[in-house]
């Protein structure tokens, strides 16, 4: 695919064929990549030994949840982080379609905080959103979110830390 030079056009160069373009996406897309989660996970194992590398996984229809904060460095620059259960990434959960669950979520930080759950199908007051829907979880309370699994498929949820200067999920 070539450009057309007319007389007194700036030049441009030669235009890349669409297959070479695509192919340098894909390319820099698996290189992109690569680097980061090698990164990630060499931080992980070096500079936050304490925590699991690997989540836990829960099954069943009632979970105790603790969500808390400590410190990391994934990327060579101390942080603090979200936890829950004392792990990066936080616990997978397995339900079944049709039952309900229960999850009793205790905020072990010193900023009120919550859990909201993509892709879920569930009544507004379990969604997880404070200040929409609810007003959050208290630092040292539980709340329990207990709703009805009416779909099935992959999800995925995080917590949502009301700090006044920071907002900081975990994914």
């Amino acid at each position: 695919m070539s450009r057309r030079q007319f007389p007194g056009d700036p030049h441009h160069g030669p235009d890349p064929s669409r297959r070479r373009f695509v192919r340098g996406l894909a390319l820099g897309g698996v290189l992109a990549g690569l680097v980061p989660a090698a990164s990630i996970a060499q931080g992980i194992r070096a500079k936050s030994a304490g925590l699991r590398r690997s989540p836990t996984v829960l099954r069943g229809t009632t979970f105790d949840l603790e969500i808390a904060e400590t410190p990391v460095n994934y990327t060579g620059k101390p942080a603090i982080g979200t936890i829950i259960n004392g792990q990066v990434p936080a616990p997978t959960l397995y339900w079944r379609e049709g039952d309900t669950v229960t999850l009793n979520v205790t905020n072990r930080m010193n900023v009120s905080t919550s859990i909201h759950w993509h892709g879920m199908i569930l009544p507004a007051d379990m969604d997880g959103v404070p200040g929409l829907s609810y007003p959050g979880i208290a630092p040292g309370e539980t709340f329990q979110y207990r709703f009805k699994v009416q779909q099935s498929g992959t999800f995925w949820y995080h917590s949502v830390d009301l700090h006044p200067n920071l907002t900081r999920d975990l994914h």
